[in-house]
């Protein structure tokens, strides 16, 4: 089985009256899979799924600013109905990635950043960072599958002899613990001030700050001829808005050996969703159809802060719960309608939820894992309706 609790998209999980392999948060998807599920409803009372359906189709179809949002944890058939659903529409849409690691995939689908597969981390890669993320909790097996632990390919004396570990973050989180043999955990304050000391060795000068972790890092990336950096939250927002400077940083580092990037996304089709709209429109989030162009101001958030939607059409994400309260309340002055296995906060409040397939489990389809890998899901259950049934009746009804 094919695990979708996160963007590892783990292809060894067995079910077999338990659940092997996977880890707590994966484990729980399969174990609990019958539980906590959402049912139709309009305004807070259970209603017929066909009923419900004729709602929200009703709100989608007199909608003149129309927002969808999510998508992330359902299947590229799914998202290619959404984006042509908004396209039909001349809505905007949005995913988690506006505020995640967007601009990172949109750097990688533009070549501005060089990156590989996991898979071939697994078997090559010598000096592995990671930057800014605590995988440890979001991505619990990403060390033991991809990078740190694993023998593979050149690497087959893993951590001990054939890795070198470089946790950079704000704070000794569980990741930078880890950091033990053949590593070394840098504690930051300032994301460019290492990135500035890095340069200054390869410029053959002798930085100011984080002298002995520069002149170290350099000296192990040098012993082999494939690096990678997997990068998190932490980095996106210790740059500052400062890609250039980094984009500099690993473009120097290539001119003496490679260095390849991956994100450290946690949804599972996140890079479905930014490489298809990518694809159909050279943006990866915060689009308007309407305007053909897209921008901070179409962030799904923006939007709502700025009151420029009177609908949403939320897809497998609980923006109630993940976003500032004082823009989460404002769902509550729209018509919002929510597709989505699961009970949440959200649809405490839609006006309509359609209760949906779980991805991958219960529904086939296509996902996109974080490093550009198409994974085909094949499901252990069989349920209808499913996102791609779902979005497709409401196109239809536009």
């Amino acid at each position: 089985m094919i695990c979708t609790g996160c963007s590892c998209l783990c292809d060894d999980i067995v079910v077999d009256g338990g659940v092997r392999n996977a880890c707590r948060r994966g484990a729980g998807i399969f174990r609990f899979v019958n539980e906590g599920r959402a049912k139709p409803m309009i305004n807070g009372e259970v209603v017929d799924f066909e009923k419900a359906m004729d709602a929200a189709g009703d709100i989608i179809g007199n909608s003149e600013k129309l927002a969808v949002y999510g998508l992330d944890t359902t299947t590229v058939e799914a998202q290619q109905k959404a984006i042509e659903l908004a396209k039909t529409k001349e809505a905007y849409i949005d995913d988690n990635s506006s505020f995640c690691l967007g601009d990172f995939v949109e750097l990688i689908l533009k070549e501005e950043l060089p990156t590989t597969t996991l898979d071939e981390v697994r078997n090559n890669a010598y000096v592995v960072f990671y930057w800014g993320t605590d995988v440890y909790h979001s991505l619990s097996r990403h060390m033991s599958r991809f990078t740190y632990y694993p023998r593979g390919g050149k690497r087959q004396r893993g951590y001990e002899e054939d890795r070198f570990l470089v946790v950079v973050d704000v704070r000794r989180s569980h990741t930078a613990k880890l950091a033990k043999k053949n590593a070394r955990f840098i504690e930051v304050g300032d994301d460019l001030e290492l990135i500035d000391a890095i340069l200054k060795v390869l410029d053959g000068k002798a930085p100011e700050k984080f002298a002995k972790d520069a002149v170290r890092i350099v000296k192990e990336m040098q012993k082999a001829d494939f690096n990678v950096i997997i990068g998190g939250l932490g980095l996106k927002y210790g740059l500052k808005g400062d890609y250039q400077q980094f984009l500099e940083f690993v473009r120097r580092v290539n001119e003496v050996t490679n260095l390849y990037f991956i994100p450290a996304g946690c949804h599972p089709n996140m890079r479905g969703f930014n490489q298809l709209l990518f694809e159909k429109t050279g943006h990866v989030n915060r689009y308007s159809f309407r305007d053909e162009e897209a921008g901070e101001k179409f962030a799904f958030p923006k939007l709502l802060e700025d009151g420029e939607i009177d609908a949403a059409l939320i897809v497998g994400t609980d923006p109630v719960n993940s976003l500032p309260f004082d823009i989460a309340k404002k769902l509550k002055d729209i018509k919002t309608i929510l597709i989505d296995p699961r009970q949440s906060l959200t649809a405490e409040i839609a006006d309509v939820v359609l209760p949906s397939a779980i991805s991958g489990l219960e529904t086939g389809g296509t996902m996109i894992r974080i490093d550009g890998v198409k994974v085909e899901l094949a499901p252990f259950l069989e349920k209808k309706p499913d996102d791609v049934s779902i979005i497709s009746s409401l196109l239809e009804a536009v």
